[in-house]
């Protein structure tokens, strides 16, 4: 089964995170096979981490959580919030098999809707995919803990900047509508996989 685990960093954290940072790629190493994709969360330019998001593969919510409980970031109190989800991937690529483009930017985009069936693809979805396959570098929907319902979707692009990445969500089909649904948006980059 696959996870979303998307990591908030505690403020001033940088110095920190590099004397941690060799145990935390060692960390990384044993679990190659179970990541989709692993990477810093990053301040709105790029400048420095704020964070930590990665697509994993384990059989339950337990493992998963022992995963990111025993990762160097984790043990040295560099989190504030750890946010672990379970996720159906709507896309099979991952990091390690995607070409990146030089000179492009990556963010990860988490829009969140009503609870819908997670037999089908929401409405709409499937276009939006369709439409935006060359700045699309992987999409899933996010469930509830149950898995009964998708409670949102998880895209992670590749674009020309922040401009690039508002045209990509302009028409974004989950994260509109009236009842209090919503999107967010956060820089990531490329880490290590």
């Amino acid at each position: 089964m696959e996870w979303m685990i998307k990591c908030v960093s505690k403020p001033d954290m940088a110095a920190r995170r590099e004397a941690t940072i060799a145990a935390h790629i060692d960390h990384l190493d044993k679990f190659k096979a179970e990541t989709w994709y692993s990477g810093p969360m990053m301040v709105g330019d790029g400048s420095n981490a704020n964070g930590s998001f990665r697509v994993v593969d384990f059989p339950d919510r337990a493992s998963t959580k022992a995963y990111i409980d025993t990762d160097p970031y984790t043990t040295a109190e560099i989190f504030r919030r750890i946010d672990i989800e379970p996720l159906r991937p709507w896309t099979d690529v991952r990091q390690r098999d995607y070409a990146q483009t030089d000179g492009r930017a990556q963010f990860v985009v988490i829009a969140r809707t009503d609870p819908q069936s997670p037999d089908v693809v929401p409405a709409g979805v499937a276009d939006f995919l369709a439409r935006h396959q060359d700045w699309l570098v992987f999409a899933g929907a996010l469930l509830d803990d149950t898995r009964a319902a998708v409670t949102g979707a998880l895209y992670v692009i590749d674009a020309d900047g922040r401009p690039g990445a508002d045209t990509f969500l302009a028409d974004e089909p989950l994260s509109r509508g009236p009842d209090g649904r919503s999107l967010t948006i956060e820089r990531w980059r490329f880490g290590h996989v």
